[in-house]
């Protein structure tokens, strides 16, 4: 019997439908009605039934709910003396470029002085792509923008940083020619950069857009050498470009943090994690 499964089953039961545990548990709608098909077939028994618009549990599945939730509860208990107990093994950390340059290295020293039997896997991706990998089980914790849309109860976000959203342009020395210059955007697909490009065209009628990217090491790069002005967050390393001005438009940032399965928050590898980040 597969414990996701009874998970899934027993989510349907305390959100009173298919769409609502789904949305708890990470997963489409149609795959918690699989899982429940497969849980029936598998024990033999229906285990759900329809009353009005809710799902409830028919009268066999009553009487295992005790049990049930048995499972479920050693499993986490489980899963959780593995992840954290021994503090050894792999932890895998999907981070954004920018968050890499910021917080990887400081995180890696402070886990070998700390947790030197834990190997740290850096997986690098775009808040978009590191999501995903996080729905499926691909990553420990990822380091991004935080979603423009509500969590499912199967995962926590924890903010490290609110950056500064500004006008990023060449230094003082060519003022004059920066205000003509067309605008390098950040790309208006991703989290961080639609929230950009809402303040740019805030603040700039009709923008000359020259050239749109998912790169914001790059982008501040090409500030730097005079081909462009852009709308960016103030990272930590954007301190390294020092031919460029940064100007902060009030009240505009990019939320940074962490996001956790919820299953391991707890968690003591989790913990030691966390606060080798916050450490930055």
């Amino acid at each position: 019997m597969d414990t996701r499964f009874v998970s899934s089953l027993l989510a349907v039961i305390e959100e009173g439908s298919l769409a609502a545990a789904a949305r708890r548990e990470g997963i489409t709608a149609s795959a918690v009605a699989q899982r429940i098909s497969a849980l029936e077939q598998d024990v033999g028994i229906a285990l759900l039934c329809r009353a009005g618009r809710a799902m409830q549990p028919t009268a066999e599945c009553r009487a295992l709910l005790p049990r049930l939730h048995d499972i479920v509860r050693s499993e986490t208990d489980l899963r959780r003396a593995l992840r954290g107990a021994a503090l050894t093994g792999r932890f895998r950390l999907g981070a954004v470029s920018t968050a890499m340059g910021d917080y990887a290295g400081h995180l890696l020293r402070y886990m070998r002085s700390v947790a030197a039997d834990v190997a740290v896997e850096l997986v690098p991706g775009t808040s978009e792509g590191l999501y995903d990998a996080m729905e499926q089980n691909r990553l420990d914790a990822a380091l991004l923008v935080e979603p423009p849309f509500d969590l499912p109860k199967s995962f926590v976000f924890y903010q490290l940083a609110q950056q500064e959203i500004g006008l990023l342009q060449p230094d003082a020395r060519q003022r004059q020619l920066a205000r003509a210059l067309p605008f390098l955007v950040y790309s208006r697909t991703s989290w961080g950069g639609a929230r950009c490009w809402d303040v740019l065209q805030h603040e700039v009628e009709t923008p000359v857009v020259l050239a749109e990217m998912d790169a914001l090491e790059l982008t501040a790069q090409m500030v730097e050498e005079g081909s462009g002005q852009a709308v960016l967050p103030r990272w930590n390393g954007l301190a390294r470009f020092k031919a460029t001005q940064f100007t902060p438009f009030p009240g505009a940032f990019r939320s940074l943090g962490v996001l956790l399965h919820q299953r391991d928050r707890e968690s003591a590898l989790t913990k030691i994690v966390m606060n080798g980040l916050r450490g930055v």
